[in-house]
């Protein structure tokens, strides 16, 4: 998946886009690491009630400019629809609070599309 000025995740209605106030500094305050191609990793493993396992990845390329969101397998191998889990409730709960703090802290900006 290549980085876009705007990105979102399959299912979810909300779409989002790198703040222009977002540094560096500000996405590892938030719990972005760098990579060796310099761009922003976030990852965060998520469970479902039922059990089922999955990693929200947002990643923000190094000139802090666009960005990729999605979520796989643990393993990384597999994009996974939230929504289509069985019980996942919580999940989806987790995903929207995590970007919640993401708009708040301004590393992302929510766009209405």
């Amino acid at each position: 998946m290549a980085f876009s000025k705007q990105a979102t995740l399959p299912g979810f209605d909300r779409t989002f886009e790198v703040s222009s106030e977002a540094r560096p500094y500000t996405l590892r305050d938030n719990g972005f690491v760098n990579t060796k191609p310099g761009n922003f990793l976030y990852e965060r493993p998520l469970e479902t009630a039922s059990g089922a396992k999955v990693v929200l990845k947002v990643t923000i390329d190094k000139n802090v400019e666009t960005l990729k969101i999605s979520t796989v397998t643990p393993n990384g191998l597999n994009s996974v629809d939230v929504n289509k889990l069985t019980e996942n409730e919580m999940v989806v709960e987790k995903i929207n609070f995590i970007f919640d703090g993401f708009v708040d802290r301004n590393c992302l900006i929510e766009v209405n599309s």
